[in-house]
């Protein structure tokens, strides 16, 4: 590369001298001319100032959209570009650019814009455990109260179906109180001579408890047969017992259960446009226009030419500085003139690295002495017109990138990339 780019440097150097030599002859040419006499060529008329177009702004160009691609679409009948536009989320589809272009002797207007949206489902699992009030602890009585399945919906946009998780049910006391009851005890009393209560015991002690006396029932257990009426002979009492006692009593369960399964959410991506803009060949034929004789200029007397013109050999003279000048111009605009810069790529910041001349004979670059793997490289607006439709190869190395140049109506700019061996446009 430091080779191709020495060898302009003298041909920079005689292409400005011959330019300085040339404008100081054409300068001592104007001289003799005005020595001569001729009044007009001694005004001091001073030249009209033009000013530079302003740059444009950075608010004009940061929301300006690139394509990412384009495509020539040739047909029998029609002729398309499609330009294919990816927008993240926060851009607006609004700051596509829409207007008609010329290319190539065609003209270009809109047609159609088509979107197509991409998105990706984040899935994940999730359990969710809730929990029920259950008047007991039987497991089957409790499965009854429980759906098998639940609805899921997060704040963040998951959502599912969850299964319900038979080994994870578990049940729990949630309440306890105190009840009082009473407690009774039956004896028997046989063979007691009469039904008096002083034979019976007032209090007996059953399971370590102490019950009172409540009732007794008398039954005869044997007669006697006296003076032929039946007399009885002998008793048996059944006697009643009782006593109060207090017991814990569960007034209810906690059942807790897991409810489990896959959940999911849309993410939303990135949007893609194609743009379609139709073709037209334009008509360069030119019109025949009718123009009315013009009436030849008078021819100077000599008398004038002494007076106030320039003598007819200065000015043949000044004619071939002129067209000698706007060769050695030309020469260097066609010839000499860079129109090609190579940056290299450092931390995401560009560095001019060489410039050089690219022909269409010779579409081969090599940046092996540039000491980088990724470069930009920025192609004129006149150069890339003419290179349109051409495929330039980038070295590196032993490494080599094919790119084919579309041009787009402006300075064209293409980025290689030897770590990833990938190589594009940058609109």
């Amino acid at each position: 590369m430091k080779r191709h780019l020495s060898r302009f440097k003298p041909a920079r150097l005689i292409c400005a001298a011959l330019m300085a030599y040339t404008l100081l002859i054409f300068c001592g040419l104007s001289t003799f001319a005005a020595e001569e006499g001729s009044p007009d060529l001694q005004k001091n008329t001073p030249l009209p100032v033009t000013a530079a177009p302003l740059p444009p702004s950075v608010e004009d160009t940061a929301r300006e959209l690139y394509p990412t691609d384009v495509t020539t679409d040739i047909t029998d009948t029609k002729r398309q570009i499609i330009k294919t536009y990816i927008l993240a989320v926060g851009q607006s589809a609004t700051d596509i650019p829409r207007d008609g272009f010329i290319r190539d002797g065609w003209r270009y207007e809109l047609t159609d814009i088509t979107e197509k949206r991409s998105s990706e489902k984040d899935t994940m699992s999730h359990t969710e455990t809730v929990e029920i009030t259950t008047d007991t602890k039987d497991i089957n009585e409790i499965i009854k109260l429980l759906e098998p399945t639940m609805d899921y919906q997060s704040n963040d946009g998951y959502c599912g179906l969850l299964s319900l998780d038979l080994p994870s049910i578990t049940c729990e006391v949630s309440g306890q109180k105190n009840s009082t009851y009473n407690v009774t005890a039956t004896r028997e009393y046989p063979h007691l001579s009469t039904n008096d209560l002083s034979l019976i015991p007032k209090s007996i002690t059953e399971n370590g408890r102490v019950l009172e006396l409540e009732g007794v029932t008398w039954e005869v257990q044997q007669y006697a047969n006296i003076d032929y009426a039946d007399i009885p002979e002998s008793y048996r009492a059944i006697a009643k017992y009782t006593a109060k006692a207090t017991k814990t009593v569960v007034t209810g369960y906690i059942t807790v259960a897991d409810y489990s399964g896959e959940v999911s959410r849309t993410i939303n991506g990135d949007t893609i446009y194609t743009v379609y803009f139709s073709g037209s060949e334009i008509d360069n034929t030119p019109e025949m226009i009718e123009t009315a004789p013009t009436t030849p200029p008078p021819v100077p007397s000599n008398t004038d030419t002494q007076k106030g013109s320039v003598p007819a050999k200065v000015i043949l003279i000044g004619f071939a500085i002129i067209i000698a000048l706007l060769a050695g111009v030309g020469v260097y605009w066609f010839v000499l003139r860079h129109n090609v810069k190579y940056y290299r790529v450092d931390d995401g910041q560009r560095v001019l690295a060489a410039k050089d001349k690219l022909r269409a004979r010779n579409l081969s670059i090599d940046l092996s002495q540039l000491d980088s793997n990724c470069f930009i490289i920025e192609i004129d607006k006149l150069a890339a017109k003419t290179l349109n439709g051409h495929t330039v190869e980038v070295r590196n190395g032993t490494l080599s990138l094919k790119h084919k140049i579309a041009f787009e109506g402006k300075t064209y700019s293409i980025e290689a990339d030897f770590n990833t061996r990938t190589i594009r446009a940058i609109y």
